[in-house]
């Protein structure tokens, strides 16, 4: 592979270790924070027994925290990689589940205390594919270059970040036009 591939591969390596690692993080502090509040999301998927939500609810909270400092900081990136892909599999198929029980009313529970998403094929899908980029790090590595694994990992924080504010725009447009209509 010539050189500039492989800080081409690097630099995305980097920039899916920011994004994913962003997104972990943020949530895993918010499930820390609202814990009662996601643990009336987890127990609404109705996959776990009642006695073991509390230990399970914890448990989540702080992978996700411990997961993205992994994927942000590139101490244990391939380990906070392969663990972020298993969460995001494990919660696509949780979300799976309930979808093919017709339960789509359900929140997401992605981030507790923010407006989430309802539950959807198209969501199941899009998760399935944060565990293929949330992968990358693992099979790619880090970046050579520290410079170039900072600037990656900072394009990932501000690309999850444009995401974030797109979503917003879109649910305040989605409520101006049903409050036009009324």
């Amino acid at each position: 592979m010539n050189p500039s591939s492989v800080m081409m591969m690097g630099g995305l390596s980097a920039l899916c270790a920011g994004s994913v690692g962003i997104m972990f993080l943020v949530a895993g502090f918010a499930k820390l924070r609202e814990h009662d509040l996601f643990l009336g999301t987890l127990s609404s998927y109705r996959l776990l027994p009642a006695g073991s939500l509390e230990a399970a609810g914890w448990a989540l909270a702080f992978a996700e925290v411990m997961t993205g400092a992994m994927l942000l900081s590139g101490f244990g990136l391939a380990v906070g990689s392969v663990l972020a892909a298993c969460m995001l599999l494990l919660f696509a198929g949780a979300m799976g589940v309930n979808v093919a029980r017709g339960r789509t009313d359900l929140s997401c529970g992605c981030t507790p205390g923010q407006k989430g998403e309802t539950l959807s094929w198209s969501l199941v899908l899009r998760t399935l594919a944060c565990a293929g980029l949330a992968l990358l790090p693992a099979v790619v590595g880090r970046s050579s270059s520290w410079v170039l694994q900072v600037e990656g990992v900072m394009c990932g924080v501000a690309c999850w970040m444009l995401w974030l504010a797109f979503r917003s725009l879109l649910q305040a447009q989605t409520v101006a036009s049903t409050g036009a209509e009324a």
